[in-house]
This record gives structure tokens, C-alpha cells and sequence, in this order.
């Protein structure tokens, strides 16, 4: 059986490991927003000129 400061130890690093995951995620999600919004100001300026003309027909 381990023995106490083993298991504390474990518990430690699985806290510091769930921390930088939690701000990886918000990181990726600020990122993922900040992509979103570019393209939604885009708009049509950010379709290609083949996808225009097809659309025109």
C-alpha cells in the first residue's frame, strides 16, 4: 500500500496538471472565438472569386 505523502504527491500533480488544462481550454476557446468573429466580419469578402462568380449565375 503507498503510503500517504506517495498519494499526496499524486494528488498535487493531478491538481497542477488539471490547472494548465483549464487554461489551455480557456486559451483555445478565446482563440476559437476570436476566429470566429473574423470570419463573421469577413463576411462575403472571404469567399474566393470562383464561389462569387458561381454564386452570380
Amino acid at each position: 500500500m503507498e503510503d500517504i505523502a506517495t498519494l499526496q504527491e499524486q494528488l498535487r500533480l493531478a491538481n497542477a496538471e488539471i490547472e494548465a488544462l483549464r487554461k489551455e481550454k480557456l486559451r483555445l476557446t478565446q482563440e476559437l472565438a476570436k476566429a470566429r468573429g473574423m470570419l463573421r466580419a469577413g463576411g462575403a469578402d472571404n469567399m474566393s472569386t470562383k464561389l462569387k462568380e458561381a454564386l452570380r449565375e
